[in-house]
C-alpha cells in the first residue's frame, strides 16, 4: 500500500509539475506575443512619424533637439520667394544653442525662381539655421549657368537680400574677359555684380 501510494503520489506530483510547466510556458508565450506586438506597433508608429516629417523640416527638428554630426549631407529647401537651395557636404555638425550647422567640403546650389542656377563650393561652410545665411571659406568658387565664374577665399550669402558678399580679393571670369578686384557685392535678384576696389580688367578670359 505504501509503495502504491508512493507511486501514485509520484505520478500525481509529476502531473502537477507538467501542468505547471505547460501553464508557465503558455504565460511566457503570451507575454512574448504581447511584447512583440507592442514593439511592432511602436516601430510602425515611429516609422510613420518619421515619414510624415517633410525633408525641409527635418533639419529644424534635429537642430532643435540635439547636437549631432552626420555624414554625406544632402539637404533641400524651397523658400517663400520660390528660390530653391540645396546643400551637399561630406559632413555636418549641428549646434543647437548657436543655431548653427558647420559643413566640411560643402556645395551649395541656388536655383532662382526665374530658373537661373548658381553653384557655390568651398572647403568649409556655416549655415545659420534661423536666418538661413551661409558663410563659405577656403578655395571658394561660384559658377553660374551662363558660364560666369568667381573665385575667392571667403563669401557670405545673405538670404534676406539674396546677396553674395566678400571683402577678399576676387576674380570674375567669363568667355570674353577676366576682372579682378578686392571686395564684391553680387545681387542675385538684381542680377548685378559690383567689385569694390582695385578693379583690373583684361580680355581673353577662359
Amino acid at each position: 500500500m505504501a509503495t502504491g501510494a508512493g507511486t501514485q503520489g509520484g505520478r500525481f506530483n509529476r502531473g502537477v509539475f507538467r501542468a505547471v510547466m505547460i501553464k508557465t510556458r503558455r504565460k511566457a508565450a503570451v507575454i512574448v506575443a504581447i511584447l512583440t506586438a507592442v514593439l511592432a506597433l511602436a516601430v510602425i508608429i515611429a516609422g510613420g512619424a518619421l515619414r510624415k516629417i517633410p525633408e525641409k523640416a527635418l533639419l529644424k527638428v534635429l537642430s532643435e533637439r540635439v547636437d549631432l554630426e552626420v555624414k554625406n549631407v544632402h539637404y533641400t529647401e524651397v523658400g517663400d520667394s520660390g528660390m530653391k537651395w540645396e546643400i551637399m557636404a561630406d559632413s555636418a555638425r549641428y549646434q543647437k544653442k548657436e543655431n548653427l550647422a558647420v559643413f566640411d567640403k560643402v556645395t551649395v546650389r541656388l536655383v532662382m525662381k526665374d530658373g537661373r542656377v548658381f553653384l557655390m563650393t568651398g572647403d568649409r561652410g556655416r549655415l545659420n539655421t534661423a536666418s538661413r545665411d551661409i558663410e563659405i571659406e577656403g578655395d571658394v568658387r561660384i559658377v553660374s549657368e551662363n558660364g560666369d565664374r568667381f573665385t575667392t577665399e571667403r563669401i557670405r550669402y545673405i538670404n534676406n537680400g539674396k546677396l553674395i558678399e566678400t571683402d577678399q580679393p576676387v576674380v570674375m571670369e567669363n568667355r570674353g574677359a577676366r576682372i579682378s578686384g578686392v571686395g564684391m557685392v553680387f545681387s542675385l535678384e538684381g542680377k548685378k555684380v559690383s567689385l569694390l576696389s582695385q578693379v583690373r580688367a583684361s580680355s581673353g578670359g577662359k
